[in-house]
Parts: C-alpha cells; sequence; structure tokens
C-alpha cells in the first residue's frame, strides 16, 4: 500500500516538474515574442533603411536595441521592462537627433559626415583618399562592383555619408536618350500589380482607375479562368496590361491599349 502511495507520488511530482518547464517554455517563448515585436516596431518607427545605408550612430542604435532585447530574451529572471524602457528610450534620443540635425546643418555635418569627391574632373584626388583610409585599391573594387571597368571613363566620384560612391561618367560617354535625338516619348511610369499570386490588389485598382468587370474581362479574353489563375498582372500609366497565368510557361498576355474602365 505504501509502495502504490509512493509511486503516486513520484509520478505526481514529475507531472508538476513537466508542467512546471512547460509554462517556462511558453514564457519564454511569449517573452521572446514581445521583445522581437517591440524591437520590429522601434526599427519601423526609426525609418525604412538597408545596412549600407545607415548613418554612423543608427548603425550604433541598431546593434544596441538588438543587445537590449537580447538580454531579457536569454535571461527569465530579469524583466521585460529593463529591456523595453532602454528601447524606447534610445529610440526617443534617434528621433531628437534626427530632428535636431534637419534644423541643424553644422550639426548634420558633425554626426553624419559629409560627401567627399574623390575623383573631379577625371583626376584622381589622392590627398582625400589618404583623409578618408580610402585606398586606390578600394576604389577601383568599388567602381566594378558599380560597373565601371575603366578610371579613365570617369568624370567625378563622390563618396557619400552613407559610404557608397556616386559615380559620373564624362559626358561625351553618357548613352544617348530621346531627348538628345529630339523624340518624344509616352511616359510608361511604374507598372503596378492589379494580381499578385492570385490575389487581387484593389488598391491598385482605384490607383489605375480601373473595375474589377473590366479586368475580368481582360482576363477573359486572355484565356484566363479566373483571378486565381492569374500570377502578376500588371498595368501601367501607358495603359500596358501584362498578364502571367500559373504554370504557364508561354510568352505573357501584352494589351497596349485599354478601354475606359
Amino acid at each position: 500500500m505504501r509502495t502504490c502511495e509512493f509511486n503516486s507520488s513520484i509520478q505526481a511530482i514529475i507531472w508538476m516538474e513537466l508542467f512546471i518547464l512547460e509554462v517556462r517554455m511558453l514564457v519564454h517563448f511569449a517573452r521572446a515574442a514581445i521583445l522581437f515585436i517591440m524591437t520590429v516596431l522601434l526599427m519601423r518607427i526609426m525609418g525604412k533603411r538597408q545596412v549600407a545605408q545607415l548613418q554612423p550612430y543608427e548603425l550604433v542604435l541598431a546593434i544596441l536595441l538588438a543587445d537590449l532585447a537580447a538580454a531579457p530574451m536569454q535571461d527569465s529572471g530579469i524583466p521585460l521592462l529593463y529591456g523595453i524602457v532602454p528601447m524606447l528610450a534610445l529610440v526617443c534620443l534617434h528621433t531628437a537627433i534626427t530632428l535636431c540635425c534637419m534644423k541643424s546643418e553644422r550639426l548634420r555635418r558633425i554626426i553624419d559626415g559629409q560627401s567627399y569627391s574623390v575623383i573631379r574632373g577625371g583626376k584622381l584626388d589622392n590627398s582625400t583618399l589618404d583623409k578618408l583610409g580610402f585606398s586606390i585599391s578600394d576604389l577601383l573594387e568599388e567602381l566594378r562592383t558599380a560597373g565601371y571597368a575603366r578610371m579613365e571613363d570617369i568624370n567625378e566620384v563622390i563618396l557619400e555619408t552613407s559610404g557608397k560612391l556616386s559615380v559620373f561618367e564624362h559626358e561625351n560617354l553618357e548613352p544617348v536618350t530621346c531627348a538628345d535625338m529630339s523624340i518624344e516619348k509616352k511616359p510608361r511610369g511604374v507598372p503596378l500589380p492589379l494580381i499578385l499570386s492570385g490575389q487581387l490588389q484593389r488598391q491598385n485598382l482605384t490607383k489605375m482607375n480601373v473595375s474589377e468587370a473590366w479586368l475580368t474581362a481582360k482576363l477573359t479574353k486572355a484565356g484566363a479562368p479566373g483571378v486565381r489563375s492569374i500570377a502578376l498582372c500588371s498595368l501601367d500609366a501607358a495603359g500596358t496590361l501584362v498578364i502571367f497565368q500559373k504554370g504557364n510557361t508561354a510568352a505573357p498576355s501584352v494589351y497596349e491599349t485599354r478601354e475606359n474602365a
């Protein structure tokens, strides 16, 4: 009898420990989810930029935000507020610095730095390269990455505050444009997707001033059974409608004109 009671007690203890373990895992999951969502929201508040476009203080801020979020995530003994409050403080500081930089050009140059011309009029500025710690090998590599193999074709190169290079060729090497040949070209604009992966983009229908009935008629003309059969359907400002059907390896259906929606 006592053996049965002892076994029952052991089982109860084991089940209790498993329950506590599951609760702790759920707590860790919840804390991680909260910190992840908080970090994403704060990064959205800071604005959309690629890592390569971040200013030095913004890169430092992103690293600090990640570190502050990681500490409470790894140690459940650290209250969430100990991570969230400093993160909010850093984002407020970032907002204040950004606003101050917008109002003060001097402060912006101090914090963000300034742009430098490393090639002027086709001549290499070695003193500026030495000042920036930018070797000629680094410059050649960046020019090749930008699609320029010959330095003699370059008229001016500016090293921007983001660390990227703005490259300008000699005027006589620039490609001929329609304006150079006095050819008037009808503006086409950027095509907007009306259907993406079988999903109707109603907001883009409104922007392009077309109706669902008009689009359905075009799909029927292209031989598509319905919206769900379309991988991509786009429309530009010139009225060019392009339809790609799912699972269809043939060329897309293209309509250069459109009727009134």
